[in-house]
């Protein structure tokens, strides 16, 4: 098991004792009790969305036999003998999205939670608070992406099998 699925492994477990927390704690104090429906759906989402967009897409891809995978260079990469090591290549990265992934949501389901047994102070904090995690969350995975993409480049020309061939150009232009 690598770092990354153990650190995904133990990132659910923690958003399943918030959950635990959330529902034995909080769920019958009247502002969460109002919106039971919101905290299930929340509870839900926390539970499954991680594995969906983590370790559940490495499943997925698995049973394709080509394609399914969305960056630059994707045709050399995820085809043909090149396919099961690059998606070896990726896994760490979705285990690594999906634990980004759960500490966002553990942190919705905070604030949401907040909003509701405290309005009055969370009145003034909460919009900006959730803004600025939903900034990071966003930042986060833009650097995610970017990390994903350097780790499948371009390849050489040399081993890509593809000639490159110079258009008839006019002289002086």
């Amino acid at each position: 098991m690598t770092p990354q699925r153990r650190l995904f492994l133990v990132t659910w477990l923690a958003g399943q004792a918030a959950l635990y927390h959330a529902w034995t704690e909080y769920a019958a104090m009247p502002g969460v009790a109002r919106e039971h429906g919101a905290l299930m759906v929340l509870s839900a989402v926390l539970t499954l969305m991680p594995w969906l967009a983590g370790p559940g897409i490495l499943w997925l891809l698995r049973r394709m036999p080509s394609g399914g995978v969305n960056l630059p260079h994707a045709e050399y990469w995820f085809t043909g003998e090149r396919r099961a090591l690059s998606l070896n290549r990726l896994a760490p990265y979705l285990d690594g999205f999906g634990s980004w992934l759960l500490v966002f949501l553990i942190g919705v389901l905070a604030l949401f939670i907040y909003e509701r047994v405290d309005p009055a102070r969370a009145a003034s904090v909460s919009e900006l608070l959730f803004l600025a995690w939903t900034a990071a969350f966003l930042g986060g995975t833009v650097l995610w992406v970017r990390r994903v993409m350097a780790a499948f480049p371009a390849p050489e020309e040399a081993t890509r099998g593809v000639k490159r061939f110079r258009r008839p150009g006019r002289r002086g232009r």
